[in-house]
């Protein structure tokens, strides 16, 4: 008997590095639950699922569909907080894991570029990692705000003045 955690680690695509990187998020997702506060569990399980969904949907059939990918917008808009400047990823260890999440997905939007260079690749699975990314980003301003938790500007010495 043959020990596999995932029956495609031996390839040598970018793909399986692709669902090794959502496998990642969906589960930092899973351990972020536990310390996030202020933000509806039903749709951070429901961006669980659509990270698993989004998973198999370069090898498979794709999953993300119109109705899903608004939904994902609509929760956007829900937990926008308005914002002007560069925060640094810090303040309540629930903001603090979102902040992690929304780093990851932007490390899934590379791997996507990379699997494009060998195959098509949906569009919307590309708008979606790039929306996730903000969307936990907004979370992540959301739930500092509602802890009382004030965000902290990053002045960068590489860009601007």
């Amino acid at each position: 008997m043959g020990y596999c955690a995932y029956s495609f680690l031996d390839e040598v695509s970018s793909q399986c590095d692709y669902e090794i990187a959502t496998d990642r998020l969906a589960s930092f997702l899973g351990l972020a639950m536990h310390y996030i506060k202020h933000i509806d569990k039903e749709d951070l399980l429901f961006l669980c699922e659509t990270i698993y969904h989004a998973n198999g949907s370069i090898r498979g059939k794709n999953a993300i569909d119109e109705e899903r990918f608004k939904k994902v917008e609509a929760l956007y808009k829900k937990y926008e907080v308005l914002y002007k400047e560069f925060y640094l990823p810090v303040g309540c260890i629930g903001a603090s894991y979102l902040h992690v999440l929304r780093s990851e997905c932007k490390n899934i939007v590379r791997w996507i570029v990379k699997i494009q260079k060998e195959k098509e690749v949906d569009k919307k699975i590309y708008e979606l990692f790039n929306l996730l990314s903000n969307l936990f980003f907004v979370m992540a301003l959301y739930e500092n705000k509602n802890e009382n938790t004030e965000e902290l500007i990053f002045q960068s010495l590489s860009y601007g003045n």
